[in-house]
């Protein structure tokens, strides 16, 4: 289906025209040759490089993650109009069920990556705090593993809609943190109720599995940026082990009258 932008500049709606998405303002916007559009007002390059794109695509694309997108995509099965928020390079988007479906990032490198291995997601390089869409445009959104945009969320989101939501369960990489830092912590329970939606429905989805690429896995978490140099290396040494996977899938669901 034909995506439905609107302008970031203006708020108009976006109409192609060949190669390029134009509003009645006349602010346009090149699709580039991969497929996607880039619809930032930022000007710097901004989220994921190359190489960290190339680490997490390594990773992700040897399953480890399997089972959390394979309960994704029963979650959204029967949406018709979709949006991943905070999607990298679209390996959970892909599998994600809808009749339209969008996927955002401010990365431009994971965009690229996205939707040139995808065809049958509108690819979009846009900030979370800022979609592209009009008002009350989606019955679904996924925020997996992205800071939550609540009020964007309020926005875009049609009364009876539905956010799912995936964050860290309490176990998650205790393995890693052990191994990278003196002291590891358990994550904390930050599941809480959102304005404009129903009480949150939670899942909790855990398997422990022997991962070989312990440096690749470490590279695509905030831990590499929070680690010392001699956990660095012990990490960047590490043998195959078991690893923890531990995620909390939250089902929030937009109040009919609100």
């Amino acid at each position: 289906m034909e995506a439905e932008y609107r302008c970031p500049i203006c708020h108009e709606g976006l109409t192609r025209k060949e190669g390029t998405l134009v509003c009645r303002n006349r602010h346009a916007f090149n699709i580039a040759r991969q497929g996607y559009v880039n619809l930032s007002r930022k000007q710097k390059q901004a989220g994921d490089n190359r190489e960290m794109v190339q680490a997490r695509t390594r990773f992700l694309e040897k399953g480890y993650y399997g089972f959390l997108r394979e309960a994704l995509a029963d979650m959204t099965a029967g949406a018709r109009t979709l949006a991943d928020i905070g999607c990298g390079q679209g390996w959970y988007t892909r599998k994600l069920q809808g009749q339209l479906k969008y996927g955002f990032d401010l990365s431009k490198e994971a965009i690229r990556h996205a939707a040139a291995t995808d065809k049958e997601t509108n690819y979009a390089v846009a900030g979370i705090y800022d979609l592209p869409l009009a008002d009350a445009s989606l019955d679904m959104v996924t925020s997996i593993f992205t800071p939550l945009p609540e009020e964007e969320m309020r926005r875009v989101i049609q009364p009876g809609g539905t956010l799912i939501q995936v964050m860290p369960g309490p176990d998650h990489l205790l393995e890693l943190k052990e191994l990278a830092y003196p002291q590891a912590y358990r994550n904390p329970d930050k599941v809480r109720h959102l304005d404009g939606f129903e009480e949150p429905e939670c899942i909790h989805v855990k398997k422990t599995v022997p991962v070989s690429d312990v440096w690749d896995l470490f590279e695509m978490t905030p831990y590499r940026y929070r680690t010392s140099s001699e956990g660095l290396r012990r990490v960047r040494e590490a043998k195959p082990m078991d690893i923890t996977f531990d995620f909390v899938i939250v089902r929030h669901q937009r109040k009919e009258n609100d």
